[in-house]
This record gives structure tokens, C-alpha cells and sequence, in this order.
């Protein structure tokens, strides 16, 4: 019998059918990922056979609900007013209007979050929204990054670095050693400021670590014993 090495077939998973792409390649085991848009991706060994990828997706069915559950509360808690009339703005869920303006600007007043454009279109709200999140985390940044400076950078002799935001969607932040300098994601507007402080620390200690050895992790729960619990917000 003659195996494709790439299909597609349809599995049903919490009683909708899902479709799943099927890989083989040059391996022992199978694995299998649920994608960003909630579709599987199977790799398996070029000699299985379609039933036996169709029982061992069936065997992982509610870890896959599982982790579509949590894809749709991060797709939700990270909105930015194009679909959906809610946005999460440091945690707190914030009611979204829009009203006709002569320029561009999104201001938050209690619970209401206001849009003012010259024209209501998904890319100037996105635009929008995210200038207004990088200047309003750019302010939390230098309200934090003093003591990082004094208890990291200034004992090691490490110069102090940029700090930067801008939209980033596979990473809350990045740090660059040898440029003396980190990033953060605009993203981090939509959770506690607390998960941004806990960030903005992973980003300095690797000036004294660079990878995520245990040596890392000791700096960073030296200076913020509960990290775990605002790094687990984030995932």
C-alpha cells in the first residue's frame, strides 16, 4: 500500500471535526502540535499507517481541547479593538467605543477605552492601539528600570542598556548582551504590570546569564522569588 508522505484528514475532536495535517518523514516517533488556528499537525515515521495516526490524535483528544481552550482566552485577552468590543488593558477588562476624530488617538477613561479616527479601519485601529500600549508601557519602563540598573547592571560594571517596545507576537521581550540592549512586546499592555516588571528583570539577568541555565534562573528568583507565578500569566 502505497503512503502519502503529506495528507489531510478530518478528525472529530470535542464533537467538531478538525482537520489535521499529516507529515512523514525520516523518524522513530510521532508528534504532534496544535497549531495557532486550532488545526493539528502530526510527523510520523513514513511507515505508519493513516488508522494508527487517527488513534494516537483520538488518544491526545483533551490535551488538544486543553491547549485550544487557552488559544482562545490569549487570543481574546490580546485584542486590540479590531474584533471584539472588549480589550484587556493591564488586566483589566476595558469596554471599547469609537468615535470620529481629525486625528488618530485612543484614550482610556475608567472602564471605556475610546478610539478617535479620521477613519474607522482595522489597520489604523491596530496602529493606533499599539502606539498608545509602547507609550504607556515606555512609561512604566523607566518608572522600573532603575532598580534593575542598580542591583544588575551597576555591580557588574555592565553599561546601562536601550530599552525599546514594539509588537512582537512570538516573544514578550529579547535581549541583546553585546548591544546593551532589550526589547519589550507591546503585547504586554493586555496583562498585570506586574507580568511587564517580571519581564523586564528575565531581560536584564541574561546580562549576567545569557542562556536559561540554572545558573539564570537563581539570579532571577534571587531578585523576584515569585516569578513563576507571572511568568505562568503570561503562558
Amino acid at each position: 500500500m502505497l503512503l502519502l508522505e503529506r495528507f489531510v484528514m478530518e478528525v472529530l475532536i470535542g464533537g467538531k471535526t478538525v482537520p489535521v495535517e499529516i507529515q512523514r518523514k525520516r523518524m522513530k516517533n510521532m508528534y504532534l502540535r496544535v497549531r495557532p488556528d486550532g488545526s493539528i499537525f502530526v510527523t510520523c515515521p513514513y511507515h505508519v499507517d493513516e488508522r494508527t495516526v487517527r488513534d494516537f490524535v483520538l488518544s491526545r483528544e483533551a490535551w488538544i481541547l486543553k491547549v485550544r481552550l487557552q488559544q482562545a482566552r490569549t487570543e481574546v485577552i490580546n485584542r486590540e479593538g479590531v474584533s471584539g468590543p472588549i480589550i484587556y488593558w493591564l488586566g483589566e477588562k476595558k469596554y471599547v467605543r469609537y468615535l470620529e476624530g481629525s486625528r488618530d488617538s485612543c484614550e482610556i477613561d475608567g472602564d471605556i477605552l475610546t478610539f478617535r479616527l479620521k477613519e474607522e479601519t482595522d489597520e489604523r485601529i491596530r496602529r493606533t492601539f499599539r502606539k498608545t500600549a509602547a507609550r504607556a508601557l515606555e512609561a512604566m519602563i523607566a518608572e522600573h528600570r532603575s532598580e534593575w540598573d542598580e542591583k544588575i547592571c551597576m555591580p557588574a560594571g555592565i553599561p546601562y542598556p536601550e530599552i525599546s517596545v514594539k509588537y512582537m507576537t512570538s516573544r514578550w521581550g529579547v535581549c541583546y548582551p553585546s548591544k546593551h540592549r532589550i526589547t519589550l512586546s507591546t503585547r504586554l499592555i493586555h496583562y498585570p504590570e506586574v507580568c511587564m516588571e517580571a519581564v523586564l528583570l528575565h531581560e536584564y539577568v541574561h546580562f549576567l546569564a545569557p542562556d536559561h541555565s540554572d545558573r539564570f534562573y537563581r539570579y532571577v528568583y534571587r531578585f523576584m522569588p515569585d516569578y513563576d507565578i507571572y511568568d505562568k500569566m503570561l503562558k
